[in-house]
């Protein structure tokens, strides 16, 4: 049995795309529906972009260079934002292409065709979904984070198609039978605005990451329950935090004023050990750095003190 780690997980993405682009590529050719087309030039791009993950990936794990002494975890949201980008430009290039033929009067679906490249194309998805899904439950990638919603928003995409497959089948020969030539193309356009948002998130949280602004809440609330608790039970005071993500490493900076008079060494080593325990349990890679330094509210009782 294949262990589904991040690698195993990527690979098996990547060749599960690059089936699929084929599969769709020869039947789009054959059966001329765009909704389909739409299907293979997004499986295309995710075989392209998960091989470029599994390399990054792979120098992630190599540790630091000369040339990138914090280590390659930039190269994540790097490729994230790489791929949101180009989902834009594919549902750019699908609204922009199948509007004129909606406006041409459409074009007859070729039924047999589409219902051969839906269910195994559905159920394809389904597992490459499943598989991703257990390589981020082990890794916490945020690669394998956004290669398991892309197959999501595959296999409902492909699923749609086989909903308007049956729609064209129950109308056709009645009233409505003259909207089956627009079925595919309105499906492209409505799939396209519909998930549009996906892409957008995608580049803004990867952009987020690469210019090191604060994570989101969701992150950085079990950093902040930590310390706090941390806070009270060696009577310190937080000073300031400053936490920063790139990919799977978090760094999180911690300022602080020991309530009493005097912190021993071996204390600050305690806290220390402690705080970089709580933090390894969230996260994947993470590096901690904790500074003593007073807070404004001890520096002003100390300079009254001094002034009485």
């Amino acid at each position: 049995m294949i262990k589904i780690n991040e690698p195993n997980a990527l690979i098996i993405s990547a060749i599960g795309a690059g089936l699929l682009a084929l599969w769709g590529g020869i039947m789009a050719s054959i059966s001329g529906s765009s909704a389909i087309l739409l299907d293979a030039s997004f499986n295309l791009l995710s075989a392209i972009v998960s091989f470029a993950s599994l390399r990054v990936a792979k120098l992630t794990e190599s540790g630091t260079s000369r040339h990138y002494p914090i280590g390659y975890f930039a190269f994540e949201p790097l490729i994230v934002v790489i791929k949101g980008i180009t989902i834009l430009i594919l549902i750019a290039f699908a609204v922009g292409s199948n509007i004129p033929v909606i406006l041409a009067g459409g074009r007859d679906p070729a039924l047999g065709l589409m219902a051969v490249y839906v269910f195994p194309a559905v159920i394809l998805c389904a597992i490459l979904y499943w598989i991703c899904h257990l390589g981020y439950k082990k890794s916490n990638s945020d690669i394998l984070k956004a290669e398991k919603n892309a197959w999501f928003i595959n296999g409902v995409i492909s699923g749609a198609i086989g909903v308007a497959l049956l729609l064209v089948i129950f109308i056709q020969g009645t009233s409505l039978g003259w909207i089956a030539r627009y079925i595919d193309q309105i499906l492209v356009v409505l799939f396209s605005l519909a998930f549009i948002s996906d892409p957008i998130k995608l580049i803004k949280n990867g952009m987020r990451e690469l210019t090191l602004a604060m994570p989101p809440i969701e992150h950085t609330k079990p950093i902040y329950r930590g310390l706090k608790g941390l806070a009270q039970e060696y009577e310190i005071e937080i000073v300031d935090i400053f936490i920063a993500k790139l990919g799977r490493k978090t760094w999180v900076s911690v300022y602080v004023d020991p309530k009493r008079e005097s912190m021993t060494f071996k204390s600050y080593e305690r806290f220390v050990a402690d705080l970089r325990k709580k933090m390894d349990k969230p996260y994947t890679v993470t590096e901690v750095d904790v500074i003593l330094q007073r807070s404004p509210t001890s520096v002003e009782r100390e300079a009254k003190l001094a002034h009485d």
